[in-house]
């Protein structure tokens, strides 16, 4: 080979090596692609989901039970109150009332329940009531509204978890609280398999209880004539 013939193979060498390493000789790739996915997730209830609804068990036959699913018209807030008594006298008990609660959700729940839009009203003036010490009794003389009475504190609830197949039989205890403090009472759920949790889909049964009872005569002059309005609001918090 001539000088001139390998001066040219030496830059065409050259020439390659350089363009090799600037990546202009490309390795050849090819790419094949499928077509578009897509996922979607459906609807799902609410974590927190708590339906309500009242009983009468003298409304069904003996050994029916409470809150069948198929029957029972569940709401998310009821207008029925559970109890309405007039007369009252201290040492009196207020006749039982049922309500049942079903967890619509998705969520484990624990449930607590509170006396709201609680009013003490003095709807009159009588017997020993204002010389008991009651200077505010009966009705206000310029706008002829109650005044402020002295009965929730007097007023005790007990709320009890009971077997919906068997309303006698309780399977959580509540502890009795007076109307005035009656505020985030945990509902006592009971049962070895969840403890105190109510689980999805889970229907419980309650069974409310009242009683008035004073600890003095005072008391009782004190709260004659009065009367107190309340509704009881069941929460349920997820876990």
């Amino acid at each position: 080979m001539g000088r001139h013939a390998l001066r040219i193979t030496i830059v065409l060498g050259m020439l390659v090596t350089l363009l090799g390493g600037t990546g202009i000789f490309a390795t050849f790739t090819d790419r094949a692609t499928a077509g578009d996915n897509s996922v979607t997730t459906g609807e799902r209830a609410r974590a927190a989901e708590l339906k309500i609804a009242a009983e009468d068990p003298s409304q069904y036959p003996a050994g029916t039970p409470l809150c069948m699913p198929a029957i029972t018209p569940w709401q998310d807030d009821t207008t029925t109150g559970q109890f309405t008594a007039g007369s009252l006298h201290p040492g009196d008990n207020l006749q039982p009332a049922y309500l049942c609660l079903w967890n619509a959700g998705t969520a484990t729940l624990t449930v607590t329940v509170s006396a709201i839009g609680l009013a003490d009203e003095d709807v009159d003036c009588t017997g020993d009531e204002a010389a008991a010490g009651d200077e505010t009794c009966g009705l206000d003389e310029t706008t002829g509204l109650p005044q402020a009475g002295e009965l929730s504190p007097l007023v005790a609830v007990d709320i009890d978890r009971i077997d919906c197949s068997d309303p006698s039989t309780v399977i959580g205890n509540g502890t009795p609280a007076v109307l005035s403090q009656f505020d985030a009472q945990t509902v006592q759920l009971g049962g070895a398999a969840t403890g105190n949790t109510m689980p999805p889909d889970q229907i419980i049964c309650l069974r409310l209880q009242g009683s008035y009872s004073t600890g003095s005569e005072t008391q009782a002059q004190l709260a004659q004539s009065d009367r107190v309005t309340w509704k009881f609001a069941f929460d349920g918090t997820a876990q």
